[in-house]
């Protein structure tokens, strides 16, 4: 049977269950995902699986498939010249994004041929800062056209909070006429956007360009049940939400012994991200999932908790 179309699937049929964490489950399983971190700056962060350990990002995405996973997300986050030049991997970026992306299909293809595969975007730099101008047009364009050629069926431009970068990235990711969702990160505790931005000033700024979905991720599972009726009000299209559940950053996570960021998987249960979630659904959200530090057990519970 033919895939359907993602956006036909998105309007018309039940909501969608979205994968859950790569990097902090890469860094479960024992992948090093610190290579270039120092103090105060994060580094290639799971990017580098790509070379290290693409057997178990291929691992990551067939638990999260035979959890129930109807979108999975490439390990393609990080893989731009920008992050990878840190630890002189720049010029393989394309090559790593188009690895992360087979590797995705791959299993999607193998184990639950109706499933989507989304291409997995990031800000180059991250942080508070607005990102350069020159950079992110640059490196999303290289990264979704590679996306593009391994077969993903959309993408997803994720951890991006500032309006005009957002704006900024959905025009350099167009020209490969794919779906694209978007990730908003760090909601407030009021539902508001990072930088004390509205959606409504979202909505203004992106003005005729196409969005097939805005999703609230990175942000306390509270944020995004708070943003959620917020954003339903701006964006009359699909919405949905990934919370982080408890991946925080290490205050020794420049020494090599330690990872950047410390990992908590038991103060949050897979049971309460499914009550969360059904929150979610009944405020309109048409896509649910998990964001650090989230598990494939988390995602099995989505799934059992899905109408």
């Amino acid at each position: 049977m033919a895939r359907p179309d993602f956006r036909e699937r998105l309007a018309t049929g039940k909501p969608l269950v979205l994968d859950g964490a790569m990097g902090s489950e890469l860094q479960r399983r024992g992948v090093w995902v610190s290579h270039g971190a120092i103090e105060g700056k994060l580094g290639a962060w799971s990017a580098t699986a790509m070379r290290d350990a693409p057997d178990v990002v291929r691992a990551v995405h067939e638990d999260y498939f035979r959890a129930g996973a109807d979108i999975a997300t490439t390990n393609s986050f990080w893989t731009n010249s920008v992050k990878l030049g840190l630890v002189g991997l720049g010029d393989r970026a394309a090559d790593y994004t188009r690895l992360a992306g087979k590797i995705a299909v791959d299993a999607r293809d193998r184990l639950r041929p109706q499933a989507y595969v989304a291409g997995g975007m990031a800000p180059p730099h991250g942080g508070l800062a607005k990102v350069d101008p020159v950079d992110l047009p640059r490196e999303f364009s290289m990264q979704a056209q590679a996306l593009r050629e391994s077969g993903v069926d959309l993408l997803l431009i994720e951890y991006i909070g500032h309006v005009d970068d957002i704006v900024m990235a959905i025009d350099a990711v167009a020209p490969t006429g794919l779906p694209v969702m978007v990730g908003i990160r760090e909601i407030t505790a009021a539902g508001l956007m990072q930088h004390g931005e509205t959606f409504d000033q979202l909505m203004t700024a992106l003005g005729p360009r196409t969005v097939d979905a805005i999703l609230l991720m990175c942000s306390s599972p509270a944020a995004i049940t708070a943003g959620l009726p917020r954003l339903r009000r701006a964006f009359a299209g699909p919405i949905g939400g990934y919370p982080n559940i408890g991946y925080d950053r290490s205050t020794d996570h420049f020494d090599a012994r330690h990872p950047w960021h410390s990992l908590d998987t038991t103060t949050y249960t897979p049971a309460q991200l499914a009550a969360d979630a059904s929150r979610w659904l009944a405020m309109g959200a048409r896509i649910v999932g998990g964001c650090c530090a989230t598990t494939p057990d988390h995602i099995a519970a989505l799934r059992q908790a899905m109408p």
